[in-house]
């Protein structure tokens, strides 16, 4: 099947499928390897590579004058080329010689005739020719075309190099379907139908302007009695080029037999005719020609038929009336310079006036935004059938100017195809993509932040009028409680309010400038050169800090919460926002940061609309249907790994990322359940409706009849320049233990107490210490009214979290009173931000050694340099690299822990029995108070936790969270579906979709769902189809859910890839990374042994309140032989004495006291300086040997190595240092993945 219009259909295919099967997304080019009918052998193959060469000819062109030029921008614009001159020389050339002049100039284009009405939707007749024809030769003619249309890909992509590549293959197809148009009528149709033909039928082509003959009243079709008699033109195969391979040099040279040559039987395909209900020879000649006065066989001599051929028609059918016109049009005289008879030549020139008339994208129409831009008109105007086999092909060397017509010596000799014009690209080279800013003028600039001032402003009221005539949500509703989970400080809400500033004044100047594009421009409402996103990315280098306001140019953060200023690159400890981490760009993993992405950001608008449309147009489906067809709720039990791998999981994205939501005025929460919130309660909401048939949700709310809808509160923003959307991470991107301290100066003094030591709340039973609680959590459900805090305020949200807080708080404490132990003399501040470094270096010790391993396997560990140091230093810190969350970390691979969680958490003795009742998961969010009613809760559910399998990480996810998280059970229905917020927050966040990562993370991009059965089991991918429109619309978070683990690990591959990218970043460019040799604030050797010693383990039993056993690996579940449970104290001890420091006595260096601070030199080529960490020893480079050796005894000299390996007789030869390959390229994991 193909299109009905003259497009390149037959070059592109006609179904998605076939494209992008074909498409190389590189540059708007075409794969000629996979062109299947560019090597089917048939004598057309290299008309088909010849006409992809055009192709990626035209793209490469484009791309070399339009470098920033997306790939989709390039190809689409090759394409629409392609398409123009196909139709150009289809109407200027073949058509002339199919029809004749004469039809062509005389053939009327009127109604169509009252005969040929039947229509065979989605066939033409250069479809038919070239593609359904099976035993002709194609393949050359394909492997052409599509190497025509890499060319056109390739070049456009080398003039515009910022093209995406879905824009450079559709421009660049674009292209292509205007060469093909162009040539088939004016090269093809002149040769078939004839000059006269082709004047009779009024199918010239203009020669300047635009086409005004399109009307959408003109129904589009191929007529079914010309591809009923299409089979007539297989006569004109030689074959000579039947059964072989045949060369495009071949199908140049070669002659064509005459149509009236009588093919088989079985080419007639006469049922078929009779099958459609046909008309007969002679009513159609009528219709053709109404002064044709033609009743029996006497009148045909008038036609020109012979006398053999009027017995032969006489013998087959007993009236002339019933004569076939497949038959009689076969072996009518040709018309005057026609192949064909005028009857035939009258059905050709009717069908292909109504191509012309009924396509809306022809190459000669001037239909805003589809039509081509005059000098591109110009250019396409110029090529010629041998100018495109040429630049295709570049093997032919010599063709004739008539490529349609045989060579012969005179006007139409070979010709250098140096003589010939192929499609010239410099009418495409986009201008306007390569800097925004040169086309933005101060005007422009000063209105759109005119207009965005005006904006907010009406925003602020609008937020008013909403809050005083709804009020918000109520704290502890489950709307107030999702809220609580994503709350927003003073800091991200100030931070935000720019962003929106800056996100309006974009939008602005994206209207702008699409009110000033170019008539040539394509996709509605780009720019010209790919999508929206193209023009918005360029933006972010627009300095605008002109028009902003001292309120928008100041400090986010008030001075005493902040610790910015100048940095001092010999501290030794951290700053608490993560501010100088990086000394050359100090916001580098800064809290109040944006994230950062792994992929441009795809929003529906280009600025920040969540996607909400399949590629194919239609709606995605909704995230509600997403988790219930994908993600239903089915036990699975892990036969390894605990639920302490769950927990720590969220103990440790609580660390890693904070992504706060909008809130209403007046700090409200706005109640986004609503299905018309986004109107009536604030514009930020964004919620999502419960899909017909839900099986558990009513698609109605009981109470009040209205729809029912999810709840959704979008991201805030947190970019400050104009551009896309970005949202904001509240938390420090570095593994600094924030959760434990929190991540501004003022959030550490609420939670210090004395003496270095962290607040805490006495255990009732005399026990070991508790959280410390505050009764200003509005989202408390405590009935004491108290929720304990943290570092992170989430601290409360279930039992299992707050249990691991409350461990971490006793680590601290426990460790700043062994550090009183061995250096009494430190003050609380040294206690403090010593314990705090060293807590920090033992959780990032216990992420990499032992949960990082189990999540990703051992083979994605060693394969993305995760694997720690056995002893040493790490050498390969970069400040040049970006420690940034990434925002498909956080919105979707990192949420991999919802599929661990069971419905309860268990609780068991400190003999490991089961203590009742478990936590039910729905009854615990935010309610603390069972730790202060039963102060042994800490220990029963670490110890339920390091000793119940959790789930199998899989789709499969507990009903518990997809149909009653902080659900209110005097509420029916009021629960959330966790799931579907986190498909709704990666549509939020512009997450690309699921394929995309394929692709970066080196798996097979799928082209359609059966290439994800590798990765995908076939019944999941079979639900996949059910719900998604195409395998490019699948959201990140269920596909990478839905993956086989890889093998040794829990997630597959595309999650693997991003998370382990995610932690190689957090190590190469943390400066403070606990294994960095870092002069000023490293560990020593010894220290750095002693870190290596932790366990979560150990960390876990030296903190319970009453000592018992636990197994070796918290993370794995207890074994007698691989994991038994031993004595705490058996387990490898921090020995905090390697922290011991004298306060009087300094270093003793050389056998000699140096104070504090102060040097000495044990030798005469090592200088010793003395640091808290103790004499820290380098080798000096000597530059005068002459000098070293007047100043130092001759003994000294030559028992140092140091100094004879410089200045002695022979040095030693140095080492060829090991080569570091400093670009990292993302491995190939697939073969890991489980069977």
């Amino acid at each position: 099947m193909a299109t009905s219009l003259l497009d390149g259909s037959a070059l592109y295919g006609s179904s998605e499928k076939e494209l992008r099967s074909l498409r190389l997304y590189d540059a708007g080019k075409m794969d000629v390897g996979s062109c299947r009918k560019c090597n089917d052998g048939t004598p057309t193959a290299p008309l088909y590579k010849t006409l992809l060469a055009e192709h990626n000819r035209i793209a490469g062109q484009l791309y070399s004058m339009n470098p920033f030029w997306e790939d989709n921008t390039l190809f689409l614009e090759a394409r629409r080329a392609m398409a123009a001159v196909i139709q150009h020389i289809t109407f200027n050339e073949f058509l002339p010689v199919l029809l004749g002049e004469v039809t062509m100039l005389t053939m009327p284009l009127g109604d169509q005739p009252k005969y040929i009405i039947q229509t065979v939707p989605f066939f033409h007749l250069l479809v038919y020719l070239l593609k359904c024809n099976d035993g002709t030769p194609t393949a050359p003619l394909y492997k052409t075309l599509l190497a025509e249309h890499n060319r056109i890909a390739g070049q456009l992509y080398s003039m515009n190099p910022f093209w995406e590549d879905n824009t450079l293959f559709l421009e660049a197809r674009r292209a292509m379907a205007a060469v093909i148009q162009h040539i088939t009528f004016n090269e093809f149709l002149p040769v078939l139908l004839g000059e006269v033909g082709m004047a009779k039928a009024e199918l010239k082509l203009t020669s300047l302007g635009f086409w005004r003959g399109y009307s959408s009243s003109n129904r589009a079709g191929a007529y079914a009695e010309l591809v009923s008699v299409a089979p007539i033109f297989n006569a004109m195969m030689n074959e000579k080029l039947l059964n072989k391979t045949v060369t495009l040099q071949e199908l140049v040279k070669t002659n064509s037999h005459q149509v009236s040559r009588f093919p088989t039987s079985a080419q007639w395909g006469l049922n078929r005719a009779r099958d459609h209900g046909l008309p007969s020879y002679l009513k159609v000649l009528r219709m053709c020609d109404p002064m044709a006065n033609v009743k029996s066989y006497a009148d045909f001599e008038k036609l020109g038929f012979d006398r053999t051929h009027q017995e032969m028609l006489a013998d087959m059918y007993r009236n002339a009336e019933d004569i076939e016109l497949m038959v009689a049009g076969a072996i009518e005289k040709p018309a005057s310079g026609a192949v064909i008879g005028s009857t035939l030549a009258c059905v050709m020139a009717v069908q292909f006036a109504n191509l012309k008339k009924s396509d809306r994208f022809w190459y000669e129409n001037d239909i805003p935004p589809s039509s081509f831009a005059p000098e591109q008109l110009g250019a396409i105007r110029k090529v010629s059938l041998a100018g495109m086999l040429c630049a295709a092909d570049g093997t032919l060397g010599r063709i004739q100017p008539k490529a349609f017509v045989k060579e012969d010596p005179y006007l139409n000799a070979a010709q250098q195809c140096s003589q010939h014009s192929s499609l010239e690209l410099s009418a495409w080279r986009d201008e306007s993509g390569a800097k925004a800013a040169e086309r933005l003028s101060q005007d422009m600039l000063s209105a759109a932040m005119h207009k965005a001032k005006q904006e907010m402003a009406d925003r602020k009221k609008l937020e008013y009028m909403l809050w005083e005539a709804h009020g918000g949500a109520d704290p502890k509703s489950p709307v107030g409680t999702a809220a609580s989970f994503s709350k927003a400080n003073k800091y991200a809400l100030k931070l935000a309010n720019t962003s929106l500033f800056f996100e309006f004044a974009t939008n602005e100047l994206l209207n702008s400038v699409n009110g000033r594009r170019r008539k040539r421009q394509i996709f509605g409402d780009s720019l010209g050169f790919g999508s929206a996103n193209d023009f918005v990315d360029s933006l972010q280098s627009v300095d605008v800090s002109s028009f902003l306001g001292q309120d928008q140019l100041g400090p986010i953060i008030e001075p005493q919460c902040d610790d910015s200023g100048s940095c001092d690159p010999d501290n030794p400890f951290r700053t608490y926002t993560g501010f100088c981490n990086n000394l050359r760009n100090p916001n580098l993993g800064k809290s109040l940061t944006t994230f950062a992405r792994l992929l441009p950001p795809v929003y529906e608008d280009g600025v920040s609309r969540p996607r909400s449309n399949s590629v194919t147009g239609t709606p995605l489906p909704s995230p509600r249907i997403v988790s219930t067809v994908i993600h239903p709720d089915i036990s699975n039990l892990h036969t390894r790994y605990t639920l302490m791998v769950m927990q720590f999981a969220q103990f440790l994205d609580h660390e890693l990322t904070m992504t706060p939501i909008h809130k209403g005025f007046h700090e409200s929460i706005p109640d986004c359940r609503s299905c018309d919130s986004p109107r009536t309660v604030h514009p930020e909401c964004n919620p999502f409706p419960v899909p017909r048939g839900d099986h558990y949700y009513p698609e109605v709310n009981i109470t009040s009849g209205e729809r029912l809808c999810f709840p959704f509160m979008r991201s805030l923003p947190g970019q400050q320049q104009l551009g896309p959307r970005e949202q904001v991470n509240q938390n420090t991107a570095f593994i600094d233990a924030s959760v434990i301290y929190g991540e501004n100066p003022c959030i550490v003094r609420k939670l210090r107490g004395f003496n270095g030591r962290l607040n805490a709340t006495a255990n009732p039973l005399n026990g070991r210490d508790l959280l410390p609680r505050s009764d200003s959590h509005p989202e408390c459900k405590a009935a004491s009214g108290f929720c304990f805090i943290a570092g992170d305020g989430r601290a409360s949200e279930q039992p299992g979290l707050t249990a691991i807080h409350t461990i971490f708080l006793r680590e601290h404490n426990r460790v700043v009173e062994g550090l009183r132990g061995v250096n009494p003399h430190w003050d609380a501040d040294l206690l403090f931000e010593h314990a705090r470094r060293i807590v920090a270096a033992t959780l990032s010790h216990v992420i990499y050694n032992e949960f990082l391993p189990r999540l990703l396997s051992w083979n994605a560990v060693n394969l993305y340099g995760l694997k720690l140091l056995p002893s040493g230093y790490y050498k390969e810190y970069s400040p040049t690299c970006n420690p940034a969350i990434v925002t498909e970390f956080a919105a979707a691979a990192f949420r991999f822990g919802h599929s661990l969680l069971r419905p309860h958490l268990p609780r068991l003795s400190p003999n490991y029995q089961p203590v009742d009742p478990p936590i039910l998961l729905r009854d615990g969010f935010f309610r603390p108070d069972m730790f202060m009613n039963h102060p042994p809760m800490v220990d029963e559910l670490v110890r339920g936790l390091s000793s119940t399998p959790m789930e199998t990480l899989d789709q499969f996810i507990t009903g518990e969270v997809t149909n009653h998280l902080f659900e209110d059970r005097k509420i029916p229905f009021s629960g959330i579906d966790l799931v579907a917020l986190n498909v709704q927050r990666a549509r939020d966040h512009g997450v690309p979709s699921y394929n995309n990562y394929r692709a970066l993370c080196n798996l097979k991009r799928a082209t359609t769902f059966d290439d994800l059965a590798r990765e995908i089991p076939d019944e999941v991918i079979a639900r996949f189809k059910r719900i998604y429109a195409t395998v490019d619309d699948i959201d990140l978070f269920p596909g990478g859910m839905s993956e086989r683990p890889l093998q040794g690990g829990l997630v597959g591959p595309t999650f693997a890839c991003i998370i382990a990218i995610q932690f190689r970043q957090l190590r190469k460019c943390d400066r403070y990374w606990y294994e960095n040799d870092n002069r000023a604030a490293r560990f020593t050797e010894q220290q750095l042994s002693e870190i290596r010693k932790t366990t979560l383990s150990k960390i876990l039993c030296d903190n319970f309140d009453v000592a018992s056993d636990i197994q070796r690996a918290a993370f794995d579940l207890p074994s007698n032989f691989l994991n038994p449970r031993v004595p705490c104290s058996s387990l490898p001890k921090i020995d905090l004495s390697a922290w011991r420091e004298s306060s009087t006595q300094g270093c003793l260096i050389a056998a000699r006291n140096v104070p504090l601070g102060d040097s000495a030199f044990p030798s005469p080529c090592t200088s010793c300086i003395c640091s808290v960490e103790g004499a820290q020893c380098a080798s000096l480079r000597i530059t005068d040997c002459a000098q070293l050796w007047r100043e130092w005894p001759r003994e000294a000299v030559l028992r140092d190595d140091v100094c004879t390996a410089q200045c002695g007789a022979a040095p030693a030869q140095p080492r060829a240092p090991r080569r570091q390959n400093i670009n990292f390229k993302f491995p190939d994991l697939t073969p890991f993945i489980a069977k």
